[in-house]
């Protein structure tokens, strides 16, 4: 549930005195040439090295639903998940291993009443075992919520975990965005505990996670972790950049940014608070993405490089990120959101999550998150070991980077150049620019403006890495 007035009053108090900037979507959509200076483009550059990859220190291991969840929208009846099959094959090539989906009884009270789709204007033909097969069959973990009616979660538990074995692991507890729709901290939390007990009863193995809240207010998960630290299996909170008021460039890189600070703000809390757990309970942000009005932003070359940077920060303090949502985010709706667009095409945000998940053009972000660091202006950096990815954004609108990278733990090999910019359109696939060759442990390459690059790292030799 996106559009709120209390969600754009929260934004306009919280943004106060923020700039902003509106485009035309004609500047944004019409690809950009630049004269590309080629000399950037030699392995073993003279220049000085301003990015650092360093396989021989890890920062954290990733969560396996990390990168590239994605909510379930239901969205676009006649044509939804179910009986979709171009939306089927899209999301299963991006490699979306996490999906949430509304499911209620179709009289809320009565578990003897058809299960269906419960969000708003969703397609009630198919049952809510149909919804469930068809995440798991894109090769989706899915997570069920009940947020009309949280009481029937216990009995919608029993329907899949025990009557029919089709099992559905983790769950959300209460009513969606409670902050926003009438519940305090201390009612959902009491709430939350009764609903947990109960899903546990009929199935201790499930994970249960709340509150679920539309921005990240730590008031209230502080109050949530004080009455329920005890039980939640996860937390989840939303976050969106903006609403009725589009801002600049670098207010909404900042907004990025936050992701990382707020996810690491609430596993101190969750250490505080509940030490003995602390290892127990993940973060994962439940819906995000750069507004929720729908800006003409959101299908610019822009919104790939925000995407990826927004999805760096989560995956580096350690989150799960679950986009809001498949159809109308990742995927156009209609095909009408765009000039010449067409229903299903992936979106800008589809590539921005597509530059860490492959796409099935190339290997999906690794296992480990290893450190990396940039001295370049206006440029993010994320690598991966297992296998050896590094994602690099160049955030900057208008100016090309000359990125000298050195690896300490790879001597020699080649980089395979995969690359999303501002020369293609938004539901075009990244372009594979070829290879070049690492030399003593450094290659160089040109970042153009508002770019994802990732580089597949393919060593031919390793190093004895430096501490």
């Amino acid at each position: 549930m996106k559009e709120t007035q209390t969600r754009i009053t929260h934004e306009a108090n919280q943004n106060a005195g923020a700039g902003y900037m509106l485009r035309r979507i004609g500047t944004f959509l019409r690809p950009l040439a630049f004269a590309v200076p080629m000399a950037l483009f030699a392995a073993g550059s003279p220049a000085a090295e301003n990015i650092s990859v360093n396989y021989a220190s890890v920062v954290r291991t990733l969560d396996p639903l990390a990168v590239g969840g994605a909510d379930e929208s239901a969205y676009g009846a006649p044509y939804v998940l179910v009986n979709d099959t171009l939306q089927q094959n899209r999301l299963q090539l991006l490699g979306v291993p996490y999906m949430r989906i509304n499911l209620k009884y179709s009289t809320p009270g009565n578990p003897n009443s058809r299960i269906v789709c419960g969000a708003a204007g969703c397609d009630s033909r198919w049952s809510g075992d149909d919804w469930v097969n068809h995440i798991k069959a894109i090769g989706a973990e899915p997570v069920v919520e009940d947020p009309t009616n949280p009481s029937d979660l216990p009995n919608l538990v029993k329907h899949f975990n025990v009557d029919t074995n089709n099992v559905v692991h983790r769950w959300l507890g209460g009513i969606n965005e409670p902050n926003i729709h009438g519940q305090n901290a201390a009612t959902y939390s009491a709430a939350f505990n009764v609903t947990y007990d109960a899903m546990k009863k009929v199935d201790q193995t499930i994970l249960i996670g709340g509150p679920t809240i539309a921005w990240y207010d730590s008031g209230y998960l502080q109050t949530f972790l004080n009455v329920s630290g005890s039980r939640v299996d996860f937390l989840d909170f939303h976050g969106y950049a903006q609403g009725s008021t589009q801002h600049s460039y670098g207010v909404l890189f900042g907004k990025a940014q936050a992701y990382e600070t707020d996810i690491l703000d609430l596993y101190k809390r969750i250490q505080a608070t509940v030490p003995s757990r602390a290892s127990a309970i993940s973060i994962e942000v439940g819906e995000w993405d750069l507004d929720y009005i729908g800006h003409l932003l959101q299908y610019t070359p822009f919104e790939t490089a925000w995407g990826a940077s927004a999805m760096g920060h989560i995956l580096k303090a350690g989150g799960i990120g679950m986009l809001y949502a498949d159809k109308g985010n990742l995927l156009l709706k209609t095909g009408a959101e765009v000039p010449n667009g067409k229903m299903d095409d992936p979106t800008s945000m589809y590539h921005a999550l597509g530059m860490y998940t492959g796409e099935g053009l190339f290997p999906r972000f690794g296992t480990k998150l290893v450190q990396s660091t940039t001295s370049l202006p206006n440029v993010e950096v994320y690598a991966s070991d297992n296998p050896k990815n590094i994602v690099v954004i160049n955030k900057d609108p208008s100016l090309y980077q000359a990125a000298s990278i050195a690896l300490n733990g790879v001597d020699a090999g080649t980089a395979v150049v995969w690359r999303r910019d501002q020369s293609s359109s938004s539901s075009a696939n990244p372009v594979n620019l070829g290879s070049v060759n690492i030399v003593n442990g450094t290659f160089s390459y040109s970042l153009p403006p508002f770019s994802v690059t990732t580089f597949v790292i393919e060593p031919s030799s390793t190093s004895a890495t430096k501490p």
